[in-house]
């Protein structure tokens, strides 16, 4: 009995995270991921950032593409999940981070699936914090004000 108190605590907690920041998560489409990858034209070393994660399915094709792939996630139940189907990925970490405080300078290739009113800020923060040549993807949702992103399919390709 005492197990099934614990499994709706954690599960509970996930959902209240999931609520205060206010992206709930919803995975990438399978068949979408080779063609994000190969538009950050994502190679051998680099570094790969994925803020919000949810299962980790981009940080782990990120890695066998041999990118150092990284992926952060704030709801501990859904980073759980993430965390045990990446254990055996090579250069797939999945770590339990809230991502406003991830710092983006290192990345050359940064993704994000949020939602459409956490978009200006995370225009603000990659225009201060992305390198000259990184790339940040954005899956469905483009940021607000910035002229350089190109569209393809359901993403946008920003280059700095």
């Amino acid at each position: 009995m005492d197990v099934i108190y614990i499994v709706f605590f954690v599960g509970s907690l996930g959902f209240m995270i999931a609520s205060i920041s206010g992206a709930p998560w919803v995975p990438a489409r399978s068949f979408d991921i080779a063609d994000i990858l190969d538009d950050a034209k994502l190679s051998k070393g680099d570094v790969f950032l994925e803020l919000g994660c949810g299962d980790g399915r981009l940080v782990r094709a990120a890695a066998k593409r041999g990118a150092i792939a990284t992926g952060y996630e704030l709801n501990p139940v859904i980073w759980f999940i993430a965390w045990l189907l990446s254990i055996r990925t090579t250069n797939a970490h999945i770590k339990l981070a809230n991502l406003w405080k991830i710092d983006l300078s290192k990345a050359d290739v940064v993704l994000a699936f949020l939602v459409p009113r956490t978009m200006r800020r995370l225009e603000i923060k990659v225009e201060k914090e992305m390198k000259k040549g990184s790339t940040l993807i954005s899956y469905i949702f483009p940021l607000p004000f910035s002229k350089n992103g190109k569209k393809h399919k359901s993403w946008h390709v920003y280059q700095f």
